[in-house]
């Protein structure tokens, strides 16, 4: 019953946002400014129909995974490395501090001076990411409990043990609650510099071709493929996480 209160509450909203929507649409009645939903339905299946859709899609979530696999062990290694030597963490604070401080647009920027069109997205989506990643991950490893790793050196308990049942865990329940966080700001991030690399076969390149020729409708159905990809991602991941938090209890 709650489930289905739920659901219906859900359906509730989008249909009270969609009459809004049309409302507002209506009464400026200029589509370049904001478009009417039929409008944007109409471009929607445009843009799912075309023989590019599959190739876009593949372009931009390749170089999402791959800046999150590139961020992710970048930061282990050197989160590893930073719990046992603590030199280096002190090396590495200043560049962690200096990408999270500095906006995404002057990151997205400088890599546009530094390097070539094509790896702008992945190179600022590691930027972004990685210094998220470093730090939960070394405070999941400082959080382990020393008792643990006392109590396992006592009874000798082998290194890849205490590794896979002690600090992965520990690492891993550190990191989950912000997961989500992460995947959509990490997606957000690959588009935006899609967009100012002016990427071409891209989610982004698209949003920016539709932007030169003021097609209004076309960038608001991107933007429902990108809410429904995000959406998709998240609950990939949240799944994958009630499946291990399962296997761990």
């Amino acid at each position: 019953m709650k489930i289905y209160l739920q659901n219906s509450s859900k359906i509730l909203s989008l249909i009270f946002f969609l009459i809004i929507w049309e409302g507002v649409a209506f009464y400026i009645d200029n589509s370049l400014l904001f478009p009417r939903i039929g409008e944007i339905a109409s471009s929607l299946k445009n843009i799912l129909i075309e023989q590019s859709f599959i190739f876009i899609l593949w372009n931009t979530l390749s170089r999402f995974f791959i800046s999150i696999i590139i961020s992710l062990v970048l930061s282990i290694i050197l989160a590893v490395i930073s719990y046992n030597y603590n030199f280096i963490q002190l090396i590495l604070s200043p560049f962690i501090i200096f990408l999270r401080a500095v906006p995404t647009i002057a990151i997205i920027i400088l890599v546009l001076i530094w390097s070539s069109v094509e790896v702008v997205p992945i190179v600022v989506g590691v930027l972004i990411l990685f210094p998220i990643l470093y730090e939960s991950i070394l405070g999941g490893i400082e959080g382990v409990d020393k008792n643990l790793i006392k109590m396992s050196r006592v009874f000798k308990v082998s290194n890849r043990r205490v590794i896979k049942d002690i600090f992965i865990p520990s690492i891993y329940f550190s990191i989950s609650p912000s997961l989500p966080s992460y995947i959509g700001l990490t997606f957000k991030v690959i588009i935006a510099g899609e967009v100012l690399s002016q990427e071409s076969l891209s989610i982004g390149g698209e949003i920016f071709i539709n932007k030169i020729y003021l097609e209004s409708p076309n960038i608001f159905a991107w933007i429902i493929v990108i809410i429904f990809l995000n959406y998709i991602l998240e609950r990939g991941l949240k799944l994958l996480n009630n499946r291990f938090c399962r296997w761990k209890r």
